[in-house]
């Protein structure tokens, strides 16, 4: 017995521009804009730039080592 979840459609991703397979009904909440993880990421950190930011904080140190044995 085989059961459908709702109808969907081919759309392009909005990252790579790509095409997908994605239901309608996600489409409506405002979800299913990219094909795949890595492409919302991508799109994501050019938004936000928080992975950027973060790479920045570990250059920096400002976190102590627990290698160095000043964390208790």
């Amino acid at each position: 017995m085989s059961t459908q979840r709702g109808t969907t459609a081919t759309y392009k991703c909005a990252n790579c521009g790509d095409p997908f397979i994605a239901r309608t009904a996600d489409r409506k909440r405002g979800w299913a804009r990219f094909c795949s993880k890595s492409c919302k990421a991508i799109k994501q950190e050019k938004r936000t730039g928080q992975h950027a930011a973060h790479k920045m904080s570990e250059a920096g140190e400002c976190f102590p080592s627990h290698a160095d044995g000043e964390v208790q």
